[in-house]
């Protein structure tokens, strides 16, 4: 079933895969993505034949949500995430998990912050994105960017603002405060994602956690062996927690 949820950036669109049961993977994409992705593709039927729900949603500006891609922020991306939590909420699911790939990761971690979910699942996730800009670009690239307002880092140009949004955030103490058990999956080939980004996330993880480095996978899990491995990680995480009840039961204690 496709249905729009409203959020404060616009309406986002979401694919709901029910399954009996009690508990719902919330699925979202990293940028230049959507909701149906390969992974996400993937993981569905997974989750599903396991008794778990599944609403894969597209960020701001992507797939069929609303919204200029040219101006997304991680802001916006969370307005999305929590309107599809309420959502899930709505319709009854107590046990809530969430996961996220690439520029998702930062709304994942703040998303966590502000709503319990039973589990978070985070596959080459950027966590400062601050960080990730500076080493990209570094002084003279930045006041470039910010002066043109625009550039085009992977073929679509992309606003200074999300540079300014990603800045105001502290990705260490948020991580910090996350009570979610969180698995980092991770290619150590990754050139578009470094894995020290997932290094960084997983010390400043205070949670129950869990960092999978996948030998020779780059940031898309391009190879077959790779991509499995990811999934059955994925999966094996998200079920763990969504299906068991002494799990959930010490997530609920914890917050």
């Amino acid at each position: 079933m496709k249905t729009f949820v409203d959020s404060e950036s616009g309406k986002v669109c979401c694919q709901v895969d029910e399954a009996d049961g009690d508990s719902v993977a919330l699925l979202t994409h990293g940028y230049l993505s959507n909701k149906l992705s390969r992974t996400n593709s993937a993981l569905i039927p997974l989750l599903n034949e396991k008794g778990i729900s599944t609403i894969a949603f597209d960020l701001y500006g992507h797939g069929e949500s609303e919204g200029n891609i040219e101006h997304l922020t991680v802001s916006r991306c969370v307005d999305g995430a929590l309107a599809v939590y309420d959502f899930a909420r709505g319709r009854g699911y107590r046990k809530i998990a969430l996961a996220a790939s690439s520029f998702s990761g930062p709304l994942a971690l703040i998303s966590a912050t502000k709503r319990e979910f039973c589990a978070l699942a985070l596959r080459c996730p950027v966590f400062d994105g601050k960080k990730l800009w500076d080493s990209r670009l570094g002084p003279k690239g930045l006041a470039e960017w910010k002066s043109k307002k625009f550039i085009s880092p992977f073929g679509r140009p992309w606003h200074f603002e999300v540079y300014e949004d990603e800045s105001k955030y502290d990705m260490p103490a948020i991580a910090g405060k996350v009570c979610a058990p969180s698995i980092v999956i991770h290619g150590d080939r990754d050139v578009t994602v470094p894995i020290s980004q997932a290094e960084s996330l997983v010390s400043s993880l205070k949670c129950e956690k869990k960092f999978v480095v996948v030998r020779g996978a780059d940031h898309f899990f391009n190879e077959k062996k790779h991509f499995a491995e990811m999934l059955d990680q994925t999966s094996g995480w998200l079920i763990k927690f969504c299906k068991n009840p002494e799990n959930s039961e010490r997530v609920k204690k914890s917050q």
